[in-house]
């Protein structure tokens, strides 16, 4: 008794152009990169404050 359980619409079915896909796709891979730089960024942040900390309690 194999049922097949996979429900899919095609992107027309749904309303969705070509153009409107393409914004999807070039705005997700925006986002994906910002948030991928401003993560590395805050790190490298933390990493330099609590270096400086160290420094002037050490003095």
């Amino acid at each position: 008794m194999l049922t097949h359980l996979s429900f899919a619409l095609t992107a027309s079915e749904m309303g969705l152009s070509p153009t409107i896909l393409a914004l999807i796709v070039v705005s997700s891979i925006v986002f994906i990169v910002g948030f991928a730089k401003s993560s590395r960024e805050n790190e490298y942040k933390k990493l330099m404050d609590s270096f400086i900390e160290r420094k002037e309690e050490s003095d």
